[in-house]
């Protein structure tokens, strides 16, 4: 699994150490790789839509807290299961901040994958 995020090398050290993760971890200065696998970018007035005030409400009462944006603001995530081959089982392309790909969708990518 590896993790690909808009940013410098040092900030991704930091999101090593808040996150904890152990895996590969790869930087994206330019956000080429965003732009290859076509993920959107979000404008200020998509954040003021009512549904990101009432995820930001869910997810600050289940105890996270947004940190320092870091990287590029605007540019949105995804998700992409892909097999050797460069097979994509499973892809995901955040609609807005507050969207996430379905975990289970994920995690049957992924078995799909080690078979």
């Amino acid at each position: 699994m590896v993790l690909v995020g808009v940013g410098v090398p040092e900030q991704a050290k930091g999101f090593r150490v808040l996150a904890g993760w152990k895996g590969t971890l790869l930087v994206d200065t330019d956000g080429r790789a965003y732009a290859a696998v076509t993920l959107r970018r979000t404008s200020l007035l998509a954040l003021l839509r009512p549904k990101m005030f009432r995820e930001a409400l869910r997810a600050r009462k289940e105890g996270f807290r947004q940190g320092k944006t870091q990287g590029d603001p605007w540019q949105l995530g995804g998700t992409l299961v892909v097999a050797p081959g460069d097979r994509v089982l499973f892809s995901h392309r955040n609609a807005g901040p507050e969207d996430d790909a379905p975990l289970d969708a994920v995690l049957a990518a992924l078995r799909a994958g080690a078979a």
